[in-house]
């Protein structure tokens, strides 16, 4: 597991992706890399695992050089298999988690019927902060723009389901499924490849 923060704001991140993007269109694809490069807010958690499903094939066609006599390309053939690894990534957007503990603080207190003034402050401050991560989240790109004003359209109406000291169950439901959607467009499109070690 690594995790990868930036410390910057919004304006800051916005800047450098204007930049990378004009550095797109003149075809300065190094320039662009490396304005982007640090951009990320995330943990990514690699899980290496053995690929049993490639075993049968290659202990046949291993057998099959043996039957031929081709004792050394048969252990070529053995050792490749056994030192075949898959990579699964996943990626965790931080500021979207972050956002999701905040909303998940807020909705305890959206639920309370009977809030004092010091709890409806602290609904509202935790709603704010919420918005705050998201807009970080779509500054760096962990959801497309699609993704993001539904989020935000929802939040919206959260805000004005819980003013002056209103209450409900139920009311962050679909933003939890909107963020996790939004997660989820960050993962890569593939997020299996294989490793073969260069070992013999």
């Amino acid at each position: 597991m690594v995790t990868y923060d930036i410390l910057a704001d919004i304006d800051a991140i916005e800047k450098l992706r204007q930049e990378a993007e004009e550095a797109l269109k003149k075809g300065q694809l190094q320039k662009a890399r490396l304005l982007i490069k640090n951009l990320d807010s995330k943990t990514v958690i690699s899980l290496t695992n053995i690929p049993l499903a490639t075993y049968p094939n290659a202990i046949k066609q291993a057998v099959k050089l043996i039957d031929e006599d081709k004792l050394d390309e048969a252990k070529g053939v053995l050792q490749t298999a056994l030192n075949t690894l898959v990579v699964t990534e996943t990626i965790i957007p931080l500021p979207v988690s972050e956002a999701e503990r905040l909303l998940k603080e807020a909705e305890k207190l959206a639920e309370e019927p009977d809030r004092t003034r010091e709890e409806n402050d602290k609904l509202a401050r935790l709603l704010q902060e919420g918005r705050t991560e998201l807009e970080f989240a779509q500054a760096l790109g962990y959801g497309s723009k699609d993704d993001f004003e539904n989020i935000y359209s929802q939040l919206g109406e959260i805000e004005d389901k819980t003013r002056d000291g209103k209450s409900g169950t139920g009311l962050f439901s679909e933003i939890e499924e909107s963020m996790h959607d939004a997660a989820m467009s960050s993962q890569p499109e593939s997020n299996k490849q294989e490793i073969v070690s260069s070992k013999r």
